[in-house]
């Protein structure tokens, strides 16, 4: 699945920004994407887009003026600020289309203070992120994982050391960051191994810095499971225990995941009681159960509190 073809439409007919699909069981957080590329460079075993899209190819956007447009009309008609990314149907940096909208839309939301935008990525190449005048309104993330799993499952990707390497050099721009530990995956002493990625990104980055963590457990379509095994036979992520849920996802069971987002809790408290965490696509009893900071009080998320701490202080 190396080598995809990439396919350039120039009229953008469709709308290209909406909610961030999130099933109807599970807490939104309110993520607002844009879609303008659909498909990726990199190989991950787990990602969805091997079900979408199929085949080699990735479809790419690339009328930045109707984007950018589009993307202006959606924000003048928001009841409310927004955190609005690139990062759901491709990654936000590994293709040089991505990175020339990316750019833009750094400038485009530098000039506004009601919402935040988001470079979600496995990619190192911030350099062009670097001298712009971003104003603190972009936030750079990166998706994590152990290095034996990002060797393993996330084929293409940067190792994890060049993403915090990524996420420092961004840091020293004076760009707030964020991690999304997503997918977790669940093996025998799976906690030693994330303990490593949390030491590291707390040795590396100051929690000054971190406007938020998201954690998630693995979860796919059934299909994909036939798909991991004839195009990634060497993978270890199907799971005997990933069973159906009621979104149709296969996931672990809840008490494997309430276990994992515990540990994955104590892990990250032990170095910030301040970072805001929280689950993606997960339901008010998975937060509860969990023990995760402000689930009860504020289940969606309040992505807004490290922009509202750093306005008071």
């Amino acid at each position: 699945m190396q080598n995809k073809h990439i396919k350039y439409i120039n009229k953008v007919k469709r709308p290209i920004i909406g909610p961030c699909p999130c099933a109807v069981d599970h807490l939104s957080c309110g993520y607002v994407v844009i879609s303008h590329i659909l498909g990726c460079p990199y190989n991950c075993t787990y990602c969805f887009l091997h079900t979408f899209y199929g085949k080699d190819e990735i479809v790419v956007y690339n009328n930045e003026r109707d984007i950018l447009a589009q993307l202006s009309r959606y924000l003048a008609s928001a009841k409310k600020p927004l955190r609005v990314g690139t990062g759901q149907y491709s990654d936000s940096l590994a293709m040089p289309e991505a990175v020339s909208l990316g750019v833009k839309l750094v400038n485009f939301f530098a000039e506004q203070d009601q919402h935040i935008f988001e470079l979600k990525t496995k990619s190192a190449l911030v350099d062009k992120l670097l001298d712009l005048e971003h104003k603190g309104r972009t936030v750079v993330a990166w998706s994590v994982n152990p290095q034996n799993i990002a060797k393993s499952e996330e084929l293409g990707a940067p190792g994890l050391t060049e993403r915090i390497q990524g996420a420092k050099k961004c840091c020293q721009a004076g760009y707030p960051v964020a991690f999304h530990f997503d997918p977790i995956i669940f093996y025998p002493d799976w906690d030693k191994d994330y303990r490593e990625v949390v030491d590291l990104i707390f040795s590396e980055v100051d929690p000054q810095y971190i406007a938020w963590i998201s954690l998630g457990a693995l979860r796919y379509a059934p299909e994909l499971k036939s798909i991991i095994a004839k195009h990634f036979p060497h993978s270890r992520i199907i799971s005997d225990k990933s069973t159906r849920g009621e979104d149709g996802k296969m996931r672990y069971p809840e008490s494997t995941r309430i276990e994992i987002f515990k540990k994955m809790n104590q892990l990250i408290r032990a170095h910030s009681k301040d970072v805001y965490l929280y689950l993606c696509m997960e339901n008010i009893e998975v937060w509860k159960r969990s023990k995760i900071e402000n689930s009860e009080n504020n289940p969606f998320g309040r992505y807004f509190s490290y922009f509202e701490k750093k306005t008071r202080g």
